[in-house]
C-alpha cells in the first residue's frame, strides 16, 4: 500500500499581484485588447476583497481574456500537482460563461497541458472556482488565464491563487535494471521499457562489461539474437537470485531450441497454461490476443518445444509463448519482445506486452483480473449472486427497477446503520469495464487479502456495479429508451441543452446526451435517487470511462454542490492513486504522443449538468472518476480492473480519515 500523501506546506502563491491591489495591472496583461466588442479593466467595483478586482465586459458574444505568465517566469517542477483558484462573479446573458484556465507550456511555447475551471453562468454571486493538474514532462512554465467565453455581459475576478499542492517524491536514480541490447536508443521497445521503469534502466551492449553487482534485475533484448552474448554472466546473475527477462529469440538460441514465426489471417492467442505469480491476473485456460503484423498477416513467434523450461502460456498456433526456467536461486522468463509492437489501447495483440515482464520485475498486476468474456447483464447479476453466496460478509440486494424488465442490484458490506460509502458505475452502457472492476472490488474486500482495506468498524459500503442494464446489454451510451442517464438527474435539468449529435435538426431522443422528457423520468435515475435518499451516502464514487486518452480519462470530475472540503480530498485521492500505480503499467492511448505510464492527471470541476453524481453528493462528498473503458473486447481487463480497484482503495483511504 502506498504511504499516505499530504499537501505541500506552506503553499506559496506563484502569481504576482493576485488580488489586483497594485496601482497598475502589475503581472497581468490583456490577452485580448480593448475594442468595440470588449473592455478589460481593474476597478473597485470588481473587488471580492480589498480595493480592486479585474473585470471583463463583453458587448457581443466573443472570447475575452486577462492572462499572466506569458513571459515564462512562473516555474513549477515537472510531476507536481498545481491548482489555479479564485473568485468569479457574473452578470451574463443566457449563453456563454466565465472561467479560469491553466496552461502548461514547453520551452518552445507549445501547450503541454491545459485545464479549465468550472463555468460560472448567468447572473451569479461570488463563486470560488479552481482548475488543477499534474505538470507533464517537458513543461518549462505555466500561465493563468481569466476568461469570458462567448457571453454578453460582465464578469469580475479577484483573489486568484496559483499553488503547488504536491511535489511527488523524486524518482530515484537507481539504475538497478540492466537492459542488455543491441537496439538503438530510439527503438520503441527500449523507449517503452525506460518509460515503465524510469531512471532504473542501464543499457549495455552485448559485448560490453555490465555492472552485474549493482543490478537487481536484467532484460536481454537483442534485435539480432545471433550476436555474441555472455550467457554465463547472465546465468550467474540469475543463479544469485535475481530475475531475468529474455526475448524468446535470445532464449531459443541460448538453449538450442527451435523458434518458429508464423503469419496468417487468424488472430493468434496466448493461452495461460499454469497459474503463477508471473501470470497474476489470469487463470489457467484464459486466452488473450498476442500478435504483431497487420490484418491478413498476423505474426507470432513461439518455441516449438520448451526444453528445460516450464510452460506458462502456449500459442493457439502451437508452441510455447511464455516459459520460465529456474536458474539457481533466480528465474529466467522468456517472452516475445520483438514481434509484438508497442501496447496501444486499440491494438489487442500487443496490449499486454509488458504485463508478464512487469509481474516478474515490478508486480504490475496487484488486484486486477482478466475476464474471458463480456457477460450479458443476466450473467453479470448471476456472478454477483454467486459472489455473495461464497462470501458471508457480502449481501446481495435488489435495489429497484430499471428500464423495461431490468432491475438494479447491489453488493453490500458492513453494518448498514453506519455512515455509507456508495460506489457505482456503467451509467453509460458502453462504458462497461468499471462494473467488472467493482465486482472484483467486492470480491477483494470480502477476502482475507482485503482485510483492512475498508473500515467496516466505522462505515458500510454499497456497490452498484451497473446502473444502466439495458444500455449495457445493447452496448450503447443511453438506456434502451435513448436517454442519457447522466443528464437525467435534478440539478440544471431545466436549463441543460445538449447537442443535436444525430443531426436530425432537434435535440431529442437518440442524441448522445439526451436528457429525457423530465428530470428523473427514467426508472434507473429514480432508483438511484431513492438509494441516495434512504442511504444518505457519506461519500460517493461514480466511475465513467473513455478510450480517448487526453482530456477524456485519467481524470477526476468534481460535482458542483458537494461540501467545501471535497476538492482537496479529491486531490489527495489522485496523489494516493498515482503513488500506488507508479511503474506498473504503460499504454499508448488515443490523443497522446506515445506510450506513457498510467496516472490520474487532473482534478477539475464538472460543468453545470444534471448528473447522477451531483444528485448523490449534494452537501456530501465524492466525485466522478473517468478511467480507460469502452473497449470492444475484454483483452484489457486486468489493467482496467486494477485501475478501478486502486482508485476505490485510494478513495477509501482518504475519505475514511475524515470525522
Amino acid at each position: 500500500m502506498a504511504a499516505p500523501v499530504a499537501f505541500a506546506a506552506p503553499r506559496e502563491n506563484l502569481l504576482p499581484n493576485p488580488d489586483f491591489e497594485a496601482e497598475d495591472a502589475a503581472g497581468w496583461e490583456k490577452r485580448t485588447p480593448d475594442d468595440a466588442d470588449r473592455a478589460l479593466s481593474i476597478v473597485a467595483e470588481a473587488a471580492h476583497s480589498g480595493k480592486r478586482g479585474a473585470r471583463i465586459t463583453n458587448r457581443k458574444a466573443t472570447i475575452s481574456r486577462w492572462r499572466q505568465g506569458a513571459d515564462g517566469k512562473i516555474k513549477v517542477p515537472e510531476g507536481a500537482t498545481i491548482r489555479l483558484s479564485g473568485w468569479i462573479r457574473t452578470d451574463l446573458g443566457p449563453e456563454g460563461y466565465a472561467s479560469l484556465r491553466l496552461y502548461c507550456m514547453s520551452d518552445r511555447g507549445e501547450i503541454t497541458a491545459q485545464r479549465d475551471s468550472r463555468q460560472v453562468i448567468g447572473k451569479s454571486d461570488w463563486t470560488r472556482v479552481a482548475a488543477g493538474m499534474k505538470v507533464p514532462e517537458g513543461t518549462q512554465y505555466v500561465m493563468a488565464y481569466l476568461e469570458l467565453q462567448n457571453a454578453v455581459g460582465t464578469a469580475d475576478y479577484d483573489d486568484l491563487s496559483l499553488e503547488v499542492l504536491f511535489v511527488p517524491e523524486p524518482v530515484q536514480v537507481r539504475r538497478d535494471l540492466i537492459l542488455l541490447t543491441d537496439a538503438p536508443e530510439e527503438d520503441a521497445t527500449v523507449r517503452n521499457l525506460e518509460t515503465l521503469y524510469p531512471r532504473r534502466i542501464t543499457r549495455s551492449a552485448p559485448g560490453a562489461q555490465a555492472d552485474w553487482e549493482s543490478a537487481q534485475g536484467a532484460i536481454v533484448y537483442l534485435r539480432d539474437p545471433a550476436k555474441a552474448l555472455d550467457l554465463a554472466a547472465v546465468e550467474r546473475f540469475a543463479a544469485s537470485g535475481k530475475p531475468v527477462v529474455m526475448d524468446l529469440g535470445v532464449y531459443a538460441r541460448a538453449r538450442g531450441l527451435e523458434l518458429k514465426e508464423t503469419a496468417g489471417e487468424d488472430e493468434p492467442t496466448l493461452r495461460i497454461v499454469e497459474e503463477d505469480p508471473l501470470t497474476r491476473g489470469f487463470r489457467a485456460g484464459d486466452t488473450i490476443p498476442w500478435y504483431g503484423g497487420a490484418r491478413g498477416a498476423y505474426t507470432q513467434r513461439a518455441l516449438v518445444t520448451p526444453g528445460r523450461a516450464r510452460v506458462l502460456a502456449e500459442s493457439s498456433r502451437g508452441g510455447a509463448l511464455l516459459v520460465v526456467e529456474k536458474v539457481g536461486q533466480g528465474s529466467v522468463l522468456a517472452t516475445d519482445l520483438i514481434t509484438l509492437p508497442e501496447p496501444v489501447w486499440s491494438r489487442p495483440g500487443s496490449f499486454n506486452k509488458y504485463l508478464f515482464l512487469g509481474n516478474l520485475l515490478g508486480k504490475s498486476a496487484r488486484y486486477g483480473r482478466y475476464f474471458r468474456e463480456r457477460l450479458t447483464y443476466e450473467g453479470f447479476v448471476a456472478a454477483m449472486r454467486a459472489l455473495a453466496a461464497e462470501n458471508p460478509a457480502l449481501r446481495f440486494k435488489e435495489e429497484g427497477p430499471a428500464y423495461g424488465d431490468y432491475r438494479l442490484y447491489s453488493l453490500n458490506l458492513g453494518d448498514p446503520s453506519r455512515p455509507a460509502f456508495l460506489v457505482y458505475g456503467v451509467a453509460h452502457g458502453s462504458e462497461w469495464e468499471p462494473g467488472y472492476g467493482l465486482l472484483e472490488l467486492a470480491r477483494l474486500l470480502a477476502s482475507p487479502e482485503g482485510k483492512g482495506l475498508f473500515d467496516t468498524s466505522r462505515y458500510s459500503l454499497k456497490i452498484v456495479p451497473i446502473i444502466n442494464p439495458s444500455g449495457y446489454d445493447l452496448f450503447i451510451r443511453h438506456n434502451a429508451n435513448k436517454v442519457d442517464l447522466n443528464r437525467n438527474a435534478i440539478d440544471h435539468w431545466e436549463t441543460y441543452q445538449g447537442r443535436d449529435s444525430n443531426k436530425d435538426g432537434v435535440y431529442g431522443p437518440g442524441d448522445s446526451d439526451w436528457k429525457g422528457t423530465a428530470s428523473c423520468s427514467e426508472p434507473e435515475t429514480r432508483t438511484l435517487r431513492r438509494i441516495c435518499e434512504e442511504l444518505k451516502p457519506y461519500a460517493t464514487l461514480d466511475f465513467h470511462g473513455n478510450a480517448g486518452g487526453r482530456g477524456n480519462n485519467r481524470l477526476i470530475l468534481l460535482p458542483r454542490y458537494a461540501r467545501p472540503e471535497n476538492e482537496e480530498l479529491a486531490y489527495l485521492v489522485a496523489e494516493e492513486f498515482n503513488q500506488a500505480f507508479r511503474d506498473r503499467y504503460v499504454l499508448h492511448e488515443a490523443s497522446r504522443p506515445g506510450v506513457q505510464q498510467y496516472e490520474i492527471e487532473a482534478v477539475q470541476w464538472g460543468p453545470p449538468r444534471p448528473t447522477l453524481t451531483a444528485m448523490a453528493t449534494r452537501d456530501r462528498l465524492g466525485f466522478v472518476c473517468e478511467v480507460p473503458a469502452g473497449y470492444r473486447s475484454t483483452y484489457g481487463t486486468v489493467f482496467q480492473t486494477d485501475v478501478v480497484i486502486e482508485t476505490a482503495l485510494a478513495f477509501f483511504r482518504v475519505y475514511q480519515k475524515q470525522p
